[in-house]
């Protein structure tokens, strides 16, 4: 159907503003029921009644192996729909006897109305798109990547991407006209993230049971149930879980789609009543998420940027101005100029704790060794009796999966230092890391060194001396 006859029909049903989503909502529907029918302002004789029903949009056609007739009606009110409304389109779903309906406005639904849906009639799916104007930061696609790894994504119907109100770094997805902080008193929100797959065993089911030991954490009467209804053209594996946890004020379903080298997954949250309403929405990002490589080619903002460099005299923005240039090197896969700049920010501002951090993950993954080790023990003098600079690095070694590097720097900083509390810290934090490679004798025995050292520092109720005895004396020993 062409564009501008939709756009003829409809502005019968709403005023003018429909004419800014038209392209929306007709690819928003192409794309959710590709090998139908899309008619508009049809009329269909009533089952029930023996009358013409006039019908918005008529969907017909075949979808999996299914014959499927879905109408859609649109309703231009200036205040919430209300359950007399709700119930009037009930009936005429009944009356044409289709397998949906779905009833759109611009503005809302009550709670009454919303009720009515979910525990009257399964046929039945509200929806709204919101007139308002775009909020700053907000649009209706988005290409979240992570270095070449990238994957095109267009908004779901009436909702848009917040690049301002971010989630994970990447953007949060919330229905249009609202901030996330809106949306997220609604429990009605998404965010998105990749996971890195490490080897080529790994697949969505080892994430999704990651996943759910850490739901289970919080909640160890959570209840999950799955589905893989959505059938992607390229054939690559999609699966979504729908996390009831009594802990959360709303469902979390996530979906997810596995690529050859990342696993994207998408959050919802969204309330019991909603649920069917907004699974469509991320059904149908998991059916259009599009997979792309992108190139950088970054010298001539690195050349700007460099040139702002030479009139700069604040430290801390040289650093931040260095850093960002290496970080434009490392987009287009130059390892060696990224780490020269990443080493400049840190000359500049030697004790930057968040760019110490960041060099020496970065040194870690470009394969720079040593260089990861003279930051990380720079890292560890910033603050040495500090537990947080050591559960840091703990952090960011067994992410890179070298703790065995982690190690040896402990042990090189326990030979140089002399201060029994410094002595005490790293030796507590070495044997964490024994404990956390499941080598408990060596863990215990770094432990009871840290307990000796801690005796002479701090007194006998110190918070320390109750966080040792679980590893001191393990459970399992019961």
């Amino acid at each position: 159907m062409e564009g501008l006859t939709l756009c003829t029909i409809l502005n019968n049903c709403w005023n003018m503003n429909w004419k800014k989503y038209e392209k929306e909502i007709l690819t928003y529907f192409q794309e959710t029921f590709p090998d139908t029918t899309i008619s508009f302002d049809k009329t269909i004789v009533g089952k029930y009644s023996k009358v013409d029903r006039q019908i918005d949009i008529l969907i017909e056609g075949e979808v999996a192996g299914y014959e499927i007739k879905i109408i859609v009606d649109c309703k231009n009110f200036s205040k919430n729909i209300d359950v007399k409304q709700v119930e009037s389109f009930c009936s005429m779903v009944e009356d044409v006897d289709v397998h949906q309906g779905v009833l759109i406005t611009q503005k809302g639904f009550s709670k009454a109305a919303i009720n009515r849906v979910y525990y009257g009639n399964n046929k039945v799916e509200l929806d709204i798109i919101n007139f308002e104007d775009l909020k700053e930061f907000q649009n209706t696609a988005a290409l979240p990547y992570s270095r070449h790894f990238a994957v095109i994504i267009p908004a779901p119907f009436g909702w848009v991407f917040d690049l301002k109100d971010k989630i994970n770094s990447f953007a949060s997805i919330h229905q249009r006209g609202l901030t996330l902080k809106k949306a997220q008193r609604k429990n009605e929100w998404m965010y998105m993230q990749y996971w890195k797959i490490e080897n080529t065993d790994f697949d969505i089911d080892n994430l999704i049971q990651i996943q759910n030991k850490n739901i289970l954490g919080v909640d160890p009467n959570s209840k999950f149930t799955y589905n893989s209804l959505v059938k992607r053209t390229d054939g690559l594996k999609t699966k979504i879980r729908i996390a009831e946890v009594k802990a959360y004020p709303a469902l979390e379903v996530t979906g997810f789609i596995q690529f050859e080298e990342y696993i994207l997954f998408i959050v919802l949250f969204t309330p019991k009543e909603l649920l069917n309403k907004n699974l469509r929405k991320l059904q149908y990002l998991l059916k259009v998420a599009t997979l792309c490589q992108l190139t950088f080619d970054n010298h001539t903002v690195i050349k700007q940027q460099l040139d702002e460099l030479n009139d700069t005299t604040d430290k801390q923005k040289q650093a931040e101005m260095y850093f960002q240039v290496g970080i434009w090197f490392q987009e287009m896969d130059d390892f060696d100029n990224a780490l020269i700049n990443f080493k400049k920010s840190i000359d500049s501002f030697p004790t930057h704790y968040s760019h110490l951090k960041a060099i020496i993950q970065k040194t870690l993954s470009f394969g720079f060794i040593q260089e990861a080790k003279l930051y990380a023990m720079q890292l560890f003098t910033i603050d040495p009796t500090n537990p947080k600079v050591s559960q840091d690095l703990i952090d960011i070694y067994f992410e890179n999966k070298r703790p065995e590097l982690l190690i040896e720097i402990f042990n090189e900083l326990i030979d140089e230092n002399k201060n029994i509390e410094v002595l005490g810290n790293l030796n507590f934090h070495l044997g964490f890391v024994y404990f956390s490679m499941e080598n408990k004798t060596e863990g215990a025995l770094f432990m009871t060194i840290a307990r000796h050292h801690f005796e002479k520092v701090f007194p006998k109720d110190h918070y320390i001396f109750k966080a040792m005895k679980e590893f001191e004396q393990p459970k399992s020993s019961a």
